[in-house]
């Protein structure tokens, strides 16, 4: 998390939020306080940040765009 939190510049409270709200995929666990995070939660955090901070869009009419382009996460 804290390299996930360190390479997208998103605070890990805003990521535990995400993940909350169904706007990142889960982590693959390594056990109970262990979590694998790849280049598919970084580039969507990078999407999301884009989104919020370029387009002004509001969370939930991101969760729409997200869920349109990979409605299997």
């Amino acid at each position: 998390m804290a390299e996930l939190s360190r390479r997208s510049g998103v605070a890990r409270d805003t990521i535990h939020f995400y993940l909350r709200e169904g706007l990142l995929p889960r982590p693959r666990k390594g056990g109970r306080t262990i979590a694998y995070y790849d280049e598919r939660h970084l580039e969507r955090l990078l999407l999301i940040r884009r989104l919020r901070d370029e387009k002004f869009l509001p969370l939930a009419v991101i969760r729409r765009l997200l869920e349109r382009a990979e409605p299997s996460l």
